[in-house]
């Protein structure tokens, strides 16, 4: 089993034993998707106002939010196909809002097209993917999927305020450099799905 599979299926194990009190008590997937949600909403006025620190603190909450819906869904035994398109849908309004954030806040700066590269790099990784999906592709590939995109951002933002004290003169340069880091990995990522689901598509004919 690939490493990564192997840590997921770990976290999971661990997540399932934690909430399995919240799902008896009668929390539904839906609740917990729209949890998720508010809480990218609150960070990404945080992110607007330049709150980068707390911002990134509710992103990685909202994020773990987002990964207890399917486990809860589980075991409640309340999993249905709508059930994951919402959690899907809700998933880009959420990374849309945190981007809408970062673009307020940036508007006046060159980082503002790296925000809107990084949105685009975002949205495309996923589009790829579920467009590959339904063309019969079940191949999952690339480095910066939705939980590898959400670490990088809030980790960005969590270094930003110590590391960015040596810069008096740039205390937003960590918060940059992630962001163009962001945009380059997952544009990246995009065309690399794309040329990948090239060859298995074309293989099928």
């Amino acid at each position: 089993m690939h490493r990564r599979e192997r840590f997921i299926r770990g976290y999971y194990g661990i997540v399932e034993n934690m909430i399995r009190p919240l799902a008896i008590r009668g929390v539904t997937p839906n609740n917990v998707s729209l949890l998720s949600l508010a809480l990218s909403f609150i960070a990404a006025l945080l992110y607007g106002t330049g709150y980068f620190f707390t911002g990134g603190l509710l992103l990685l909450l909202s994020g773990f939010t987002d990964t207890l819906d399917g486990t809860i869904a589980r075991i409640t035994g309340l999993s249905s196909r709508f059930g994951a398109l919402l959690d899907s849908t809700l998933d880009r309004y959420a990374e849309f809002l945190v981007f809408a954030g970062l673009l307020i806040h940036f508007r006046d700066d060159w980082t503002c097209y790296a925000v809107i590269a990084a949105l685009m790099g975002s949205i495309m990784v996923s589009y790829v993917k579920a467009r590959a999906e339904s063309l019969g592709s079940t191949k999952v590939i690339g480095l910066m999927q939705r939980p590898e995109r959400l670490v990088l951002l809030a980790l960005g933002s969590l270094l930003n305020t110590p590391l960015g004290t040596y810069f008096p003169e740039h205390p937003a340069c960590i918060m940059k450099a992630t962001l163009v880091i962001l945009a380059l990995l997952s544009n990246i990522t995009a065309i690399h799905r794309l040329m990948a689901e090239k060859r298995d598509l074309s293989r099928e004919k």
